[in-house]
């Protein structure tokens, strides 16, 4: 389905019924890489997937991207499709969406779910040659070679050896990918990568769950912590996975989610 807000079509899905849980998904993934969850969650929730702008099936506008614009976007999306309030449960770069929302527009978020986010709010040290890592990922797309760039980067943000322990699974989580356009995935990293400001967490007054792959070479248990630390009203679970642990451990990752929202609606 496809719903105008803030100037832009987004493209989005609705399982299920009761109260609102929102997915964002993380940087060139899309709707499609909450596959373990919406099965789950809405045998008990009305569940809303949708692709952030310049991701999936939304339109992919010229101009800036940032944070900001993301959240704005999901602000107007959820008065578009009648959300008056719902949990929002953000994946890495949705989970900065979902602090920024959260900030933003309190009176329609009743809690935020950060999965794998540091929100900037952490000291994070970038893996042993990611900088190199980026830029072949980079190079990859600006030739077109994008199913490369899609197992790069599924492979970097699973555990180590979980492609070959698990390559059913790990060819699903490349599909997600696949269904990205390159060229606009590369601008639209390029301008968050110039993006620098932090969230005013003060202004966060929402239950927020913090949840952190044990194996996550970025976002680990250690920022995990730093950022339970600065957020008033949060608490930090583990799983035992790399950076998309939603993908890796969804047994995991369900139960800890489901367990949160139990105790908030």
């Amino acid at each position: 389905m496809r719903v105008t807000a803030n100037g832009i079509a987004i493209n989005y899905e609705i399982n299920g019924q009761g109260d609102n849980i929102v997915f964002i998904h993380g940087a060139f993934d899309n709707l499609d890489m909450w596959y373990n969850q919406v099965p789950i969650f809405s045998n008990k929730y009305r569940v809303i997937t949708y692709d952030l702008r310049g991701f999936g099936k939304t339109e992919s506008p010229e101009g800036e991207y940032s944070i900001s614009l993301f959240a704005e976007d999901l602000y107007e999306f959820s008065k578009a499709i009648g959300i008056e309030s719902g949990v929002y449960i953000g994946f890495s770069l949705g989970g900065s969406v979902a602090v920024d929302l959260a900030i933003e527009h309190p009176e329609i978020v009743k809690a935020i779910v950060m999965a794998n986010s540091s929100a900037g709010l952490a000291v994070t040290t970038p893996p042993p040659n990611a900088q190199e890592r980026f830029q072949t990922i980079q190079d990859l797309l600006d030739k077109g070679e994008i199913r490369k760039a899609a197992e790069m980067m599924a492979a970097a943000a699973l555990s180590p050896n979980f492609s070959s322990k698990n390559p059913v699974e790990f060819e699903r989580y490349v599909r997600v990918k696949l269904q990205n356009d390159p060229q606009t995935f590369a601008r639209v990293m390029r301008s968050l990568r110039r993006e620098v400001s932090k969230p005013d967490v003060n202004r966060l007054i929402c239950p927020t769950l913090i949840i952190v792959g044990e194996n996550d070479s970025v976002m680990g248990p250690e920022q995990g912590k730093q950022v339970q630390q600065a957020i008033p009203n949060s608490k930090l679970a583990l799983v035992a996975a790399g950076h998309a642990s939603a993908i890796e451990r969804p047994d995991q990752f369900n139960t800890v989610v489901l367990d949160f929202i139990s105790e908030i609606i």
